[in-house]
């Protein structure tokens, strides 16, 4: 006599299959994509021109947070830099950190009303 099988054991069976269709797809996405960037990336170790509008496009499309962007510091892609030069997102902001320079020693500010008028002068 066959074996009949359930509807529930089909549908699992079905569901694994289709689970295991998407592993492979996945993989196969990205062995592609690791195959192009090889490409690219000879390509552009053999001329310089190319590797400046590599580097431009990456700068244009990884954004200011994106943690990637430490992969390319060693060819060049620093911080995004902002209005004046000001570095975006720095690894660690300091005093002062967007004007370039340490910010000078506080003076007491005399107190003032709600208008900016000094108190007491």
């Amino acid at each position: 006599m066959a074996k009949h099988r359930t509807t529930a054991q089909q549908l699992a069976d079905a569901e694994a299959r289709l689970n295991r269709l998407r592993e492979q797809a996945r993989r196969e996405d990205t062995r592609r994509r690791t195959l192009i960037g090889s490409m690219l990336l000879g390509r552009a170790e053999s001329d310089a021109a190319v590797m400046q509008q590599m580097l431009r496009e990456l700068d244009h499309w990884l954004a200011s947070g994106h943690r990637e962007r430490r992969l390319f510091r060693d060819r060049g892609l620093g911080p995004i830099r902002g209005l004046y030069g000001a570095i975006l997102c720095p690894a660690a902001r300091r005093a002062g950190w967007a004007f370039g320079r340490a910010l000078p020693a506080t003076v007491e500010a005399p107190a003032r009303d709600r208008y900016g008028n000094p108190i007491g002068a």
